[in-house]
């Protein structure tokens, strides 16, 4: 493709004003999450932390085929011959796009905000702790030999893990009010924290994690709070999906758009922290085609800034 090409078609799949162009990135990211699961399915790994990671990719991959299903739109006919003709439901979509901003921002708390891999499994384990945790809140309802010998190995799994965590050099050097944040992170079920030297910061909302991720103000400010309206059964929510179905703006169509340029913004941040933690997985990226990895990295670059950029390609737009 020459230059102008490239230019006319990063506008348009960048600007994304229409369901059809979503599907058309949907294709381009997909591409690339398949083949990093396809190149390093055998790849070694050492730590738990690390073949998770991998896992995760796996799972952002699937989040993505899904969303492309429900762009397809769906209908319905009653047995009696009344009809509604396809559409597409931002709300659903909205969930979607949360649980993948959710999954980003994880990734990236755990391996592109920790500087050893002693603050990695830290996170890791609080993260793992965090989830035992919460399955431990089903103990009243579990039934059966086995159910109950499984409650048991994970309490021994949350002893195990909360023990290497204050093993470690990296938590025995923090301050003392920064091992006591870490200790009440445990009991909150929480792992949301970055290490700053000997002191962590704690974060109590998802919000505050744009800034940990340095996405721009323009497109982080409210971004959660936006998605989370339309998850829950605001009153808010019901009104505007009374609005957004109406014959004369079909309003559901560049909600929709919206919604998937905020997930590529996303998606965009996950694979540039993704090939940071295993850089080997560049060659792979690198075998798209040179405008598909243009409109990967131009929404990273525009959720960000060049310095977390993949690699140069957008120097072939000059």
């Amino acid at each position: 493709m020459t230059t102008n090409e490239l230019r006319i078609k990063q506008a348009r799949l960048t600007f994304l004003k229409t369901i059809e162009d979503g599907i058309e990135v949907a294709e381009i990211f997909l591409e690339h999450l398949w083949n990093i699961i396809n190149d390093h399915i055998n790849k070694p790994v050492s730590t738990y932390a690390e073949k998770d990671a991998f896992m995760i990719n796996q799972m952002m991959f699937t989040k993505l085929t899904h969303l492309k299903k429900l762009l397809e739109g769906v209908g319905y006919t009653s047995p009696e011959g009344g009809k509604l003709n396809e559409i597409v439901d931002p709300t659903i979509i909205s969930s979607l796009v949360r649980n993948i901003f959710e999954t980003t921002a994880l990734f990236n708390l755990m391996f592109r905000q920790t500087k050893s891999s002693e603050e990695m499994v830290i996170i890791y384990n609080l993260w793992s702790i965090s989830g035992l945790n919460y399955r431990q809140k089903f103990e009243s309802s579990i039934e059966g030999e086995e159910g109950i010998e499984r409650l048991e190995e994970e309490k021994k799994e949350i002893d195990a893990l909360t023990a290497q965590i204050k093993g470690f050099e990296t938590y025995k050097n923090l301050e003392q009010k920064s091992k006591e944040k870490i200790d009440s992170r445990i009991e909150q079920k929480d792992f949301r924290i970055v290490f700053n030297g000997n002191k962590i910061k704690c974060y109590t909302s998802w919000q505050e994690l744009c800034n940990v991720m340095e996405i721009k103000e323009d497109i982080a400010e409210n971004c959660y709070t936006y998605f989370s309206l339309y998850t829950h059964p605001s009153q808010v929510a019901v009104f505007q999906f009374e609005q957004m179905f109406s014959r004369q703006n079909e309003e559901f169509k560049s909600l929709t758009a919206f919604n998937l340029k905020y997930c590529f913004f996303f998606l965009s941040v996950f694979i540039a922290d993704y090939i940071n933690l295993f850089p080997e997985t560049l060659e792979t990226y690198e075998r798209l085609s040179v405008d598909k990895q243009i409109i990967i990295e131009s929404f990273n670059s525009l959720a960000r800034n060049r310095d977390f950029a993949i690699n140069n390609v957008l120097d072939k737009l000059e």
